[in-house]
This record gives C-alpha cells, structure tokens and sequence, in this order.
C-alpha cells in the first residue's frame, strides 16, 4: 500500500512516508503568472475546481530542478499528437512516471492515448491517470498496453473548471470496481475526498490498494493528522 501527493501538491510536499507526484510536465514550457493561477482556483459549495491548464516550465526543466534532487514520480502530459513520442525519447527508462491522459482543462487530440505504451519498462512504475469518465474499452485497452497502475482519477470537467474532492466518489468507485474486474493484480491508486482515515478504508473496500492525497493538502492540519493515522494501515 503506497500513499501518493498528487500533483501539483507534489511539488512542493514530501513526506518520508508518502511518494510525491510531480508536475504534471508537457513538452515545451506553458507559462502562467502566479496572479493567473489564483484565478482558476474556486471553492465552492464544498467542492475545489480549477482551471490551470497545465501550467509548467516544461519536461526538461523538470528532469533538471526536481527530479534530480527528489527521485519523485514524474507527471507527464502530451498537448499536440507526436508530444507523448518526443516525451519518452527525453526522459530515461529509471524515471517513474504518471502518464496523465485525462487532464480536463487542455483540447485533447484524437487518439490521445497513441504512443504511451513507449513508456512502460521493466525499469520504472508507470501509472495511467484516468478521467472520471473512462470508458471499460479504454481501460482494457490499456491493460493490454500493459499498464498494471492506474490512478482513479482525475477531475472532472465542469464550466467552472475541473472538479476535485468528495463529489468524485461515485467515479472513483466506479474505476476501482471496473479495474478490480479486468485485472485483478493491478495498483489501483483511488484518489477524491480522502480527508480522513475512513475514507481509505472506504476506497479499500471497492479494491483500491494505493492512494492519492490532493484537496486534503490545502488543510495542513487535516494533511498531517492524515499522515498520522494512516500509519499502519
């Protein structure tokens, strides 16, 4: 059982008992002031929502600043067609990676998901981050990519932005149940609204066997009381 800060929370928290996702990291450089950035972040009713668009200083900024000094998993994400090619060609077979193939705030291109299969290796952990959306077909498409982790999942596309936390349950119970079906021995990383240590327990129950940590690290509080109790589990 893995513990994971997602991304972008990952950037800038690590814990000696969690696994920090960084990133997510395109191809070139998308740039974006900070005032810009506070923008796209909404709380409302309960719920956080963001419009970032993947903002980065690009992959190889990445590979240079964060991950030689972290040995973190590296998120990646593709925005033109050949992006996802050029992309494993730059980072080395040891890097763990997180292909983000459903980030909602960028146009995905036609057959978004074409190339990724040249990232898995024997050498590295390489997990597929899934839309709440994701259909059984492409699920199963990836599984006989090769794919054996899948984080479940990512936000959900509102007009207010991407929607993260408590209200992604019935997706990621959705996922867990599909993946735990197709391919039993898989890593299946359940992520939205885990605040507290029964939200674990509650995920683990649909087949979740690794987590990941993101609206809770805007509560410090509530973040370190987490780490805390799940000690053990």
């Amino acid at each position: 059982m893995t513990f994971y800060i997602a991304a972008p929370f990952g950037n800038y928290i690590k814990t000696k008992n969690t696994r920090s996702v960084i990133g997510s990291f395109t191809l070139e450089r998308r740039p974006g002031l900070f005032k810009q950035i506070a923008k796209t972040l909404r709380y409302k009713n309960g719920t956080w929502y963001n419009a970032l668009g993947l903002r980065n200083p690009g992959i190889k900024f990445g590979l240079k600043y964060y991950y030689r000094s972290t040995k973190d998993i590296i998120s990646l994400a593709a925005i033109q067609p050949d992006d996802w090619l050029k992309l494993s060609e730059l980072v080395p077979d040891d890097v763990d990676l997180e292909v983000n193939i459903s980030c909602p705030n960028i146009d995905h291109f036609s057959d978004y998901t074409k190339g990724i299969e040249n990232f898995l290796s024997k050498k590295r952990k390489v997990i597929a981050k899934l839309a709440p959306d994701t259909e059984i077909a492409t699920v199963g498409a990836l599984i006989d990519l090769g794919f054996t982790s899948f984080h479940c999942c990512n936000t959900l596309p509102t007009e207010h932005g991407g929607m993260s936390g408590r209200k992604l349950r019935p997706y990621v119970i959705n996922l867990c149940t599909v993946i735990k079906s197709l391919a039993p021995d898989a890593e299946i990383i359940a992520g939205g609204g885990i605040y507290e240590r029964h939200d674990v327990i509650h995920y683990k129950n649909f087949g979740a066997t690794s987590y990941s940590l993101g609206t809770v690290c805007f509560h410090p509080i509530k973040f370190y009381k987490l780490i805390k109790d799940i000690r053990g589990l």
